[in-house]
């Protein structure tokens, strides 16, 4: 009995001791710890909402790097000039590569600012609708929910498909795909406690409602450190749980870059079928729209296309789509700059290599679909 009692205090000590130091460190490290947290209540619910609707929206993270100002609704879109009642509503959709169009502004310049002077010029309300890593399946979902819960009806859709759009389809999100009455409803997010991808989100809305529920540094810290370890043991728990009783063949994946770029190399003809099909879906989402106008689907290849580097271009499927549908336009960057032996491509890209570096993203690309738009207002 003795040393049952010792056993016992020994463990309870050494627990008060871990437990000290772990409060500690993590006083001392109290900004870091919720550094990415929401820093309003509004943008962490309605982000909340509509990602369990949509998979994943912007990040607020990247607005405040955007904007000076910032509201919820930027989470979903940004209207980049003022509506007008009797001007006709152009609508980006898309990944980064039109999300981009927003972080142009905290610098005043390049496609943001062409944006707004073009628009104005030909009494246009811009919407960029687009964010990282949106593909054909998550702009389907987004134009019923602009239309249901903002009231856009846009009159012209620019609509970006990313390279890397096959990946994010086929690993990313055919396993979430939720469907009602033959009809896709959502795209569940990732935000169970072994949720894979880069869109987990349960941790961060723990975290970022003990950063925003309350003043205390002290308190805040405890409640941090019990959330966390509640959030890891269950994480644990359901890793070992997938491990023993999971179906591995349906077991969604985690889609780091590598993964989705493995569909650039050397994808099947069921991949690329499976692809083609969810832009086709895209499409007559779109044509349901009475007032949709025109469509207009750009696309550009990677570095790597220029290098020959990658055995597939998206851009072969949307052309392969588009020339079997009426109405539609493609502007297709590989047609006009991968056969031109004039054009030089090494200095045109962003750090990462896979974005267009700021002044080609104005010069070449947005000005290049604003000649593109001209033809259709």
């Amino acid at each position: 009995m003795k040393n049952k009692l010792i056993i016992i205090i020994s463990c309870l000590v050494s627990f008060v001791i871990f437990y000290s130091i772990l409060f500690f460190f993590t006083f001392l490290n109290f900004k870091n710890e919720f550094k990415y947290s929401f820093k309003t209540l509004k943008n962490l619910e309605i982000h909340e909402k509509y990602s369990k609707k949509i998979h994943h929206i912007r990040e607020e993270i990247n607005l405040l790097n955007y904007f000076k100002k910032t509201t919820e609704l930027d989470l979903i879109f940004t209207s980049i000039n003022k509506f007008k009642k009797e001007s006709d509503i152009v609508l980006f959709q898309g990944d980064s590569w039109f999300e981009q169009i927003n972080g142009a502004k905290k610098t005043n310049f390049f496609s943001y600012t062409l944006l707004e002077k073009f628009g104005k010029d030909n009494n246009l309300s811009f919407i960029n609708a687009a964010a990282s890593s949106y593909s054909p399946t998550l702009m389907n979902l987004q134009l019923d929910l602009l239309e249901k819960d903002f009231k856009i009806f846009p009159d012209i859709v620019v609509a970006y498909i990313d390279q890397v759009n096959i990946g994010d389809e086929l690993c990313r999100y055919k396993k979430n795909k939720v469907y009602s009455n033959g009809k896709l409803a959502s795209i569940n997010p990732e935000t169970d406690f072994s949720g894979p991808g880069w869109y987990n989100y349960s941790e961060l809305y723990g975290i970022s409602r003990i950063y925003l529920n309350n003043n205390n540094k002290f308190l805040k810290t405890f409640q941090l450190i019990n959330f966390k370890i509640y959030y890891k043991t269950n994480q644990f728990l359901n890793k070992i749980k997938k491990n023993f009783l999971s179906d591995k063949k349906n077991e969604i994946k985690k889609c780091y870059f590598e993964e989705v770029e493995k569909y650039l190399i050397k994808p099947t003809k069921e991949d690329i079928r499976n692809f083609e099909k969810t832009i086709e879906e895209y499409i007559e989402k779109v044509k349901e729209k009475k007032n949709i106008k025109k469509l207009i689907l750009v696309t550009f290849p990677y570095k790597k296309h220029f290098e020959s580097s990658y055995n597939y271009n998206v851009s072969d499927s949307v052309e392969r789509v588009v020339s079997k549908k009426e109405n539609i336009e493609h502007l297709n960057f590989s047609k006009l700059l991968l056969n031109d032996k004039k054009f030089k491509h090494e200095n045109i890209w962003f750090h990462d290599q896979i974005h267009l570096n700021a002044i080609t993203h104005a010069n070449l690309f947005i000005k290049k679909i604003l000649t593109e738009l001209s033809r259709h207002i």
